[in-house]
């Protein structure tokens, strides 16, 4: 499977704009969301996918402390963010319902803290 990767100065507007008006952008078939990490959750807490349908997350740590981004049942796991560090993940969800995201950047038994990522079937 082969996606198409935009320049980086569209990327980057698009990112923005993602962010701003906090509605997921299409692009060449692709969804672009940005996903902001603050050190007391995910801006935005909840995301909305299409089964099928190539989504890239653009994740960013704006916060103080390092953080992570996983969302387990897709097997998606960051690195540890530092502060202002970013990650990109590009996938097409292939189940659709209601899965947990999360940080836990001490991998210990509680995450510090969680979101929604929803699969819509799109039909």
């Amino acid at each position: 499977m082969q996606y198409k990767w935009i320049s980086s100065a569209l990327a980057a507007t698009i990112c923005a704009t993602t962010l701003a008006s906090a509605v997921p952008l299409v692009q060449g078939g692709v969804t672009d969301i940005q996903v902001e990490i603050r050190d007391n959750g995910f801006a935005p807490s909840r995301i909305t996918a299409t089964l099928n349908q190539p989504i890239h997350l653009r994740i960013h740590n704006s916060g103080h402390h390092i953080h992570e981004f996983s969302i387990p049942q897709y097997r998606i796991y960051t690195r540890t963010l530092r502060p202002g560090e970013t990650s990109d993940v590009q996938f097409s969800p292939w189940q659709p319902g209601s899965f947990v995201m999360y940080s836990d950047p001490l991998t210990d038994d509680q995450p510090e803290f969680g979101g929604k990522f929803i699969v819509a079937n799109g039909k």
